[in-house]
């Protein structure tokens, strides 16, 4: 249910990303980013956690930083 209220605020010009690690193996771990409908917009796999957590956190801000949006926001 708050996932469907957290939808209908969301304007559609600033998109929610979700942060998926995954434990797949033994030792290796997938991550992922969706967005709030669930399409993964990057994905990758690492040996570790923090090894993962890290690449996963480095993706998502990379894809903050292009965003189309942050060329209107006002300064």
């Amino acid at each position: 249910m708050f996932d469907e209220k957290r939808r209908r605020m969301v304007r559609p010009e600033f998109p929610i990303f979700e942060v998926n690690l995954v434990q797949r193996r033994r030792r290796k771990w997938t991550w992922s980013i969706c967005t709030s409908d669930g399409a993964v917009v990057v994905q990758g796999r690492e040996a570790s956690r923090p090894a993962a957590k890290y690449r996963a956190d480095r993706a998502l801000f990379m894809l903050l930083l292009t965003a189309p949006y942050r060329s209107r926001l006002p300064v």
